[in-house]
C-alpha cells in the first residue's frame, strides 16, 4: 500500500538527520530550505510511483482471479478460509477483515470423482475432530453458501461434514507380565493403559482424509511399553448408518477421519510366558 507524501518526506528528513556528514551541512529547519524542497519533490515522485505499483498489483490480482484455474488444493484452502458469521465482500471471494477465531474449519480435503468435487470438512473441539453443526448453531448451511459463492461457475461441489467413520477393532495383545498387568495397565502406574493410548494416538495422528493402514498400527504397537506381539484378529469401519465393512489392507474414511469407542475396541491381553 502506498505511503502518503508526508510519511515519505519525513523518512527522508530523518535519514538526513541521522547521517553524520549530511546533518552537519543540511541544518536549516525552514520549510523553504532548498534541501527540504528537494525532499518534498522526491517524496511526491515516490508517492506517485508507489500508487502506480499498487494499481498494477490490483490489476494483476483481478486478472488472476478471473483467469486462474482452481485446483483441489485451492478449494481445500478456501474451505479453511471460511469465517463463520462474516459476509464476503460483494462479488469477491474474500472477506473485508480476517478473523482467525471465526475460521471454524480446521481440516479440509477435496477429491474429484466423475465430474464432481467432494469436499470433506471438519472442525476441532477439545482436541478432537467434529463435523460442522447443523443446528444450535447451524454452521453447515452458511459454510455451504460460502462455498457456492467462491466456487468457479459450473463446478459441482458435494460438501461432506459428518461424524467420523467408526472403527471396530479386535486384537490379541501378548504382553510382558513384568511391565503390564493382566488388564493392560502399567504395573508402575495402573492409571495408564499403553495399548489403548497408542491406538487412540495413532488414529488421531492420521492425516485428514488419509489412509488407515492396520499394518502401520501394528508397527506402532510393537514399540509400545510392555507389548511383545500385537495381533489383529479383525478390523472394520462403518460410515454413518451403513453396514460394517472389513478393512482389506487399507481404507480411507468417508468422513475424512476415524473415531473409536470403548465398545468397539476389544483387546484380549495374553501374558507372553
Amino acid at each position: 500500500m502506498a505511503r502518503n507524501i508526508t510519511e515519505i518526506q519525513q523518512g527522508i528528513i530523518d535519514n538526513v538527520q541521522d547521517d553524520e556528514a549530511l546533518s552537519e551541512v543540511l541544518t536549516s529547519t525552514s520549510k523553504t530550505a532548498l534541501w527540504r524542497l528537494f525532499a518534498y519533490v522526491f517524496a511526491v515522485a515516490s508517492y506517485l510511483l508507489e500508487v502506480l505499483f499498487d494499481n498494477h498489483t490490483s490489476e494483476i490480482d483481478a486478472k488472476l482471479a478471473t483467469q486462474k484455474t482452481h485446483n483441489e488444493m485451492w478449494y481445500a484452502e478456501k474451505a479453511k478460509a471460511f469465517q463463520y458469521g462474516y459476509e464476503l465482500v460483494t462479488e469477491t471471494d474474500y472477506y473485508e477483515t480476517e478473523d482467525e477465531d471465526a475460521k471454524i474449519v480446521s481440516h479440509a480435503a477435496v477429491e474429484s470423482k466423475n465430474g464432481t468435487l467432494f469436499m470433506k470438512v471438519a472442525k476441532t473441539e477439545n482436541g478432537e475432530l467434529q463435523p460442522l453443526s447443523t443446528s444450535s448453531p447451524d454452521e453447515l448451511t452458511p459454510f455451504t453458501a460460502y462455498i457456492t459463492a467462491v466456487k468457479d461457475a459450473g463446478v459441482v461441489i458435494n460438501v461432506v461434514s459428518s461424524e467420523g467413520d467408526n472403527l471396530r477393532l479386535v486384537m490379541d495383545i501378548y504382553y510382558d507380565p513384568q511391565v503390564l498387568n493382566a488388564d493392560g495397565t502399567l504395573i508402575t502406574d495402573p492409571s495408564q493403559s499403553p495399548v489403548e493410548d497408542t491406538i487412540r494416538k495413532f488414529i488421531t495422528a492420521l492425516p485428514f482424509n488419509g489412509e488407515f493402514i492396520p499394518a502401520s498400527l501394528v508397527d506402532s504397537l510393537q514399540l509400545t511399553d510392555g507389548v511383545d506381539i500385537p495381533e489383529i484378529l479383525s478390523v472394520e469401519t462403518k460410515y454413518a448408518d451403513n453396514d460394517w465393512q472389513a478393512v482389506q489392507g487399507k481404507v480411507t474414511p468417508n468422513a475424512g477421519y476415524l473415531t473409536v469407542t470403548d465398545d468397539d475396541l476389544t483387546l484380549n491381553y495374553k501374558a507372553n510366558v
